[in-house]
């Protein structure tokens, strides 16, 4: 059992689930509901089997007939595919990485348990790419090793993300989990990025991960503040006044970040470092993104 979640949170996690707003295209049997259709599930027609599929949903009357495997679509149903996009660069290290990976086995858990789809991704991406099932038996355990093991390193670009979602691939549900920190004066790329994604026709969900102590300095005293990310340095004599100033700063390029997210149509959550996996949970569930199974 990996460590990211115990026994007692995916068994809580087990009675919810998924609620993209937007419709997103199907081809396969999945766990939430359309609204599209009348009354109960009702059979629509067939598509090739691939692999990762559902053996449940086989038919093994066409199989044994023409000897081809097929798998049932259903009017009803849909599947989703959900992206974790998972911010592993240095500014992330500590109590905001286990944050961020621990709401991304979550997320990954809600969509499996419903047989959706899940792609991890990583910011910044792997030189050589671990694979992970996107769905069926093992993808849980391959999602949770791989994000429990895969280091902080290197500086994350958002763009990147759009690089490879804005190839004509399905339109998905893609949850960004990062601080959105940016060594580059560029401050609106990763905004960009995600309007880009926005614009294509996926879902877009921008789960801030925030930690207090990112401005915080011992008083009084003479420090070399490093980024993480750039490695650029200053030299501050520590004072109440820079203190005051730098969280008042702080506060406000958070509130500015939200605020362009939900003018542009992104859901945007506020992720506390400190908190608790629920009370990140609870942000999904104010939105709507999550709700009961």
């Amino acid at each position: 059992m990996s460590g990211l979640l115990t026994f007692e949170e995916r068994a809580r996690l087990a009675r919810l689930a998924l609620k993209p707003r937007r419709r997103l295209p199907s081809d396969a049997p999945g766990g939430w509901r359309t609204g599209r259709v009348g009354h109960g599930v009702l059979f629509a027609d067939h598509r090739p089997y691939a692999l990762g599929d559902d053996p449940r949903y086989v038919d093994w009357h066409v199989a044994a007939r023409l000897g081809e495997l097929v798998v049932k679509r259903f009017e009803s149903e849909e599947d989703l595919d959900l992206v974790l996009c998972v911010d592993r660069s240095l500014s992330m290290q500590g109590r905001k990485a286990l944050m961020a990976r621990r709401l991304a086995a979550a997320l990954g858990q809600l969509a499996l348990d419903h047989l959706d789809r899940v792609r991890l991704s990583w910011l910044p991406a792997l030189e050589r790419p671990t694979s992970v099932p996107r769905r069926g038996p093992g993808a849980l355990a391959a999602l949770l090793e791989a994000l429990e093991r895969t280091p902080e390193q290197g500086s994350a670009r958002v763009g990147a993300v759009t690089a490879e979602l804005l190839d004509g691939r399905r339109k998905a549900l893609v949850a960004v989990i990062s601080d959105f920190h940016s060594s580059s004066p560029a401050e609106q790329e990763p905004l960009a990025a995600l309007r880009r994604l926005s614009a294509r026709g996926h879902e877009v969900l921008a789960l801030h991960v925030v930690d207090a102590r990112d401005v915080e300095l011992p008083p009084d005293t003479a420090v070399r503040a490093v980024d993480a990310e750039s490695g650029a340095t200053v030299d501050l004599d520590v004072t109440p006044e820079l203190l005051q100033a730098l969280r008042a700063g702080w506060s406000r390029r958070l509130g500015a970040f939200a605020r362009a997210c939900s003018a542009a149509g992104i859901a945007h959550v506020r992720v506390e470092a400190a908190g608790t996996l629920w009370d990140a949970l609870r942000g999904l569930l104010v939105t709507g993104r999550v709700g009961r199974a």
